[in-house]
């Protein structure tokens, strides 16, 4: 699955202005509320062996740009596929089962609902976490 980011070029341009402590702040702030989301989502974890929710975490985007990416599921949750008639599917995570539900198992959705309900006030505190840095930044009032 691909998306597309309209106006990615000027995001960049825009985004490489922004002094280098306000981008520290902005990445700090993202980090918290990611891990903030992160409590939420173990919360509603449904809990077995206990490995899906060890595996919810927060981290910093790869590239090196201001963000974060929160995940769970990974090689704690990644177990080979039964053969099958078909042949062998080879691997399948089954944090997607538990938060989508199988074909035998109902859905028990903690990832979504988790990011949802804290996504409107991790974006204010985020905001205002850099318009301050901005200010200081700047040197404005």
């Amino acid at each position: 699955m691909k998306s597309k980011v309209i106006g990615l070029e000027r995001l960049k341009r825009r985004l490489s202005r922004i002094p280098e402590a306000v981008k520290k702040r902005a990445q700090a702030d993202l980090m918290l509320a990611g891990r903030e989301v992160n409590m939420l989502q173990r919360a509603l974890c449904p809990v077995d062996s206990g490995r899906l929710r060890e595996t919810i975490r927060t981290e910093a985007l790869e590239d090196g740009t201001i963000g974060v990416e929160i995940k769970a599921g990974g090689p704690l949750t990644t177990k080979a596929v039964r053969k099958s008639e078909k042949g062998n599917a080879g691997d399948y995570d089954y944090a997607l089962g538990v938060e989508l539900g199988t074909s035998d198992t109902a859905p028990e959705p903690f990832f979504w609902p988790g990011y949802k309900a804290k996504k409107g006030a991790v974006r204010k505190r985020v905001r205002a976490g850099v318009r301050r840095a901005l200010k200081q930044a700047t040197g404005a009032k």
